[in-house]
């Protein structure tokens, strides 16, 4: 489970290197990153930036990728008011 390989036919790819966010659109509410960014990190520029909201809330936000948030649907507390 997780990210242990089972077996020689398996591979764990890791995205932490793809880490930038490509864009803001304040106008348009759009938010372009890499799968790799972390959600404190964009919250923050989001926040800073734009005037925007991310409305993801999860206790592993300071370590937890964008790409795997949304590969798994997660979302925490917030994600179901917005």
């Amino acid at each position: 489970g997780g990210s242990v390989p089972h077996g020689d036919q398996e591979v764990v790819l890791s995205l932490e290197r793809m880490n930038s966010v490509q864009r803001i659109d304040p106008v348009a509410g759009v938010l372009y990153c890499q799968a790799g960014c972390g959600l404190e990190e964009l919250q923050s520029r989001a926040r800073d930036d734009a005037n925007l909201l991310l409305p993801l809330d999860l206790g592993a936000k300071g370590t937890c990728q964008i790409g795997g948030n949304l590969s798994t649907n997660a979302g925490g507390q917030y994600y179901y008011r917005y």
